[in-house]
Order: structure tokens, then sequence, then C-alpha cells
């Protein structure tokens, strides 16, 4: 009986032993990732990283302004970035794995709801600023929609920024995710101040990224197959 119990207390010390914890980066996006009242990191993707079930790997997320944390994974002190798009230029220094963490809905253009909004091209003629968060990476079909003529997009450091900053006139319209604006107006008691313009019905992959030297040494894939965010329920 004590040769079985110490079977038992090995193989449960040698599991234990080669857990990995994988510190995550993100920016706060509510309600994705944020800070609580006790400063603790919270949020959707943070409760589907925890209710991962590959035993192997434990997660630890910390909030960090988006530059910082994409220079923090891209020189390896961090092992991972949440919720990262994919672009070329990042796939320079991240490693992205095949399958992504969840799929944002197509952007809006938010406006003003006294304000109104026909095409860019008629924005341009009126000279309105439009702005984006700016650790967001614009899906490129709606970014050449902007640009195209020849609109300046303006980076605004979060999304309740950017919609204080429309209800104040300093920006006319602020292009970002649908999700995020909901609960963000809604925390910041700004509900029905605003309205919507839906500018695609795509949906824009979005990626729990990884440091290329983390992903040398561990299986991102099957890090991967443990994690299911897509099931998210979000009202």
């Amino acid at each position: 009986m004590f040769r079985y119990f110490l079977i038992f207390i090995l193989l449960s010390f040698h599991s234990q032993a080669k857990q990995v914890e994988i510190s995550v980066a993100a920016p706060e996006i509510f309600p994705f990732v944020y800070l609580n009242d006790k400063q603790e990191v919270i949020g959707l993707f943070v409760d589907c990283l925890n209710n991962s079930t590959n035993e192997n790997y434990t997660f630890k997320a910390m909030v960090l302004p988006w530059a910082r944390a994409l220079e923090e994974v891209k020189h390896n002190r961090i092992d991972a970035l949440m919720p990262a798009a994919y672009t070329k230029q990042r796939a320079k220094y991240l490693a992205y794995p095949d399958t992504p963490m969840f799929k944002f809905l197509s952007d809006v253009l938010v406006k003003k709801e006294s304000s109104s909004f026909t095409s860019f091209e008629e924005a341009k003629k009126q000279n309105k600023l439009i702005a984006k968060v700016r650790s967001k990476a614009l899906r490129e079909d709606i970014k050449a929609r902007i640009e195209s003529p020849g609109l300046t997009i303006l980076n605004i450091k979060d999304t309740k920024t950017a919609l204080k900053m429309v209800l104040q006139n300093r920006i006319d319209y602020f292009v970002g995710d649908p999700q995020m604006i909901k609960y963000t107006a809604q925390q910041a008691n700004m509900v029905g101040e605003f309205s919507f313009v839906k500018l695609s019905d795509k949906t824009s992959p979005s990626y729990l990224a990884f440091s290329k030297r983390f992903a040398k040494n561990n299986d991102i894939k099957q890090i991967m197959n443990g994690i299911s965010c897509n099931n998210l329920q979000i009202d």
C-alpha cells in the first residue's frame, strides 16, 4: 500500500514539475481584458485562458500599454500577446498559431446620435476627423475605404477616450470593435449617445501570438488545442 502511495506522490510531483507558466501581455480592452477595483487582471479572454484543458500549461495575464506589450513579446521578455491581429510585419517577430483565439465582429463607425455620415468621400470634403484605438489594426478593406479619399486616421489611447472625444466634438467619427464599444459605453454611462454605421459583414480573426523564442521551445499548436474562446457569450 505504501509503495502505491509513493508512486502516486512521485507522479503528482512529476506532473507539477512539467507545468509551464505562460506570461501573456494584453492592452486593457474591456470586457476582454481589464483591471478590476483590486487591480486584478480579469475579463472574458482571461477566463478563457484559465479554462484551458491543457494541464501542462498555466497562464499569467498582465495589462500593459499596447506598444510596450508588443515590444516585450518581440524581445522575448514576455511569452505571448493577445489579442493580436495577423500582419506580415508582426509575423517577422511574432509566432502565430494556425488557429485564431477569437473572431471579432467587423468594425463599425461610431458617431454622435445627432451627427450624420454618408460616405468617407463626403467626410473628406467636410474635413472630418476619424480615429481608431492605437493598439487596433484595421482590416485592410476597411482601412482602404478610409484612406482612399485621403482621410487621416488619428490613433487614440483607448475606446473610452475615443468615445468621450466624439461627445466633446474633438473628433467626428470613431472606427472600432462594436463589442468593445458597447461594453465601454455601458461602463461609462454613455449608452444612447451614439449611433453606428456598419462597415462590413466579415469577421476578423485575432490570435494569441507568441514570442519567437517561446514558440521554438514549446508546441504552440498543442497549447491552442486546449483553448477555445469562440464560444464566449457576448450579449
